[in-house]
């Protein structure tokens, strides 16, 4: 009797591949498919009966890969993607299983060996680079993912819940432009995020549009940490003319950069405006409080829980890609230029 093995053998591609045309699975170029199938139907194949019932059990557990301890156990943001993770998880009786990883660590560690073949049923990825390997390994070996908040360059056909990054950056810089602002700088992010590289890729694009003078000296890259803002924004106070507002490409950077401002005695809006992104719950209460682009992560987290347990259970998703649309929340850390 022929075996899967014997299917890749003939059709020279991985057992992975097989598996992935008998599941219909994407990531699986058109001529593949067809040497695949042809094979199949060469060998007569047919999947074994004990297989087919191991894929039935499930281990009620669901992996998350997060990325660096400070960001997940520190940050509010990754704090209400969990609680809205957890919250779905339970009502379908799951547990979570946490795996925080550095950058370093994410870029040398296979996330599927990670966790063992059979011991999740699923995995959920925060924050995927966009040139995340792993992710792909997680696609060929059929295991149900969702990508949260980190897309996958060129890979748009995965599961995946996020925010409209480019519809958040043109309604901050609307705003600073109604109030009359025409130097407009930026504090970017992790640059290896899809999350960071669209809002970057946005800001230039807004302040073309607006026909705003884009200068070098007013960008500077952070890290979505307070202290990456705080240095960020040293660095941009640096500049022979400096913005009269600065753009952060999160909450706590922004935070970051108001400590840098007032250490430098510029008051925050009169001197420099600036606006977050995320709208921590933080955000309403800092001094002062703070101008930002509200999104919800903890719908974000629900939203990508819903989506993992249809994959589970076999069943078509309506979208594979879900997007959150973007609200600008005004408090007191904008106004107009002086």
């Amino acid at each position: 009797m022929a075996t899967i093995k014997d299917v890749a053998k003939r059709a020279g591609v991985t057992i992975g591949t097989v598996s992935r045309v008998l599941n219909n699975k994407p990531w699986v170029s058109e001529e593949c498919r067809k040497k695949v199938l042809s094979s199949i139907k060469e060998l007569h194949y047919k999947p074994q009966a004990h297989a087919r019932r191991l894929r039935q059990k499930h281990s009620q557990i669901c992996g998350v890969i997060a990325p660096h301890h400070n960001s997940v156990f520190h940050s509010p943001f990754f704090t209400a993607i969990m609680e809205g993770l957890e919250k779905i998880s339970a009502e379908n009786n799951y547990r979570l299983l946490l795996h925080p990883l550095t950058e370093t660590a994410r870029a040398q560690i296979s996330y599927r060996a990670l966790l063992g073949d059979g011991s999740v049923d699923g995995m959920f990825v925060l924050n995927a680079w966009s040139t995340d390997v792993s992710v792909r390994e997680l696609a060929e070996a059929n295991v149900p993912f969702v990508l949260i908040n980190g897309k996958i360059s060129g890979h748009e056909d995965l599961p995946y819940v996020g925010f409209d990054n480019r519809g958040g950056v043109k309604i901050a810089i609307d705003h600073l432009v109604k109030l009359g602002h025409e130097r407009i700088g930026i504090i970017n992010g992790r640059m290896t995020t899809t999350n960071a590289l669209e809002r970057f890729q946005a800001f230039q694009e807004n302040l073309a549009e607006h026909r705003l003078e884009f200068v070098n000296e007013w960008v500077a890259d952070g890290d979505f940490e307070e202290e990456g803002g705080y240095l960020a924004a040293q660095k941009i106070l640096k500049a022979v003319r400096r913005p009269s507002a600065i753009l952060c490409a999160s909450d706590l950077m922004a935070m970051g950069a108001i400590r840098a401002l007032k250490e430098n005695n510029l008051s925050v809006p009169e001197k420099v405006s600036v606006v977050g992104f995320d709208n921590m719950e933080e955000a309403a209460y800092h001094e002062p409080a703070l101008t930002t682009v509200s999104f919800s992560p903890y719908e974000m987290g629900k939203l990508a829980a819903q989506k993992i347990f249809r994959i589970i259970a076999g069943e078509e998703l309506e979208s594979r890609a879900t997007t959150l649309q973007p609200k600008l929340i005004e408090r007191e850390s904008t106004g107009k230029p002086q």
